[in-house]
């Protein structure tokens, strides 16, 4: 299964996809949530320690104008190099983070 939330700023998206990532994780299914926001805020809201949030790098490859997969990366290689163990058992990746005005 694959659930994608969005919507309008403010009306709640990263909450709910916090609340459905560790409802369906509870159930024993393998959750791998993306926090694809300019603000990415996911991570703490499934209650990954703050030390950890600062700690993630993105997957995405911003070297350039455009944001990209890097290439040739194996999806299994992507998650081991860019994957953090959240509470339960959720995998929680970013794939890009605001580094600097205008950039997001």
């Amino acid at each position: 299964m694959r659930v994608g939330v969005s919507g309008k700023g403010g009306v709640g998206k990263t909450t709910v996809s916090a609340v459905l990532a560790r409802t369906v994780a509870r159930s024993g299914r393998r959750v791998i949530a993306l926090d694809c926001d300019s603000d990415p805020n996911l991570a703490a809201n499934c209650g990954l320690p703050d030390d950890q949030v600062a700690a993630m790098r993105p997957f995405l490859d911003q070297s350039g104008p455009e944001r990209m997969l890097p290439r040739g990366r194996d999806p299994q290689r992507l998650l081991a190099d860019y994957g953090w163990a959240g509470p339960d058992d959720i995998t929680l990746m970013l794939a890009a983070r605001v580094e600097k005005a205008g950039s997001g």
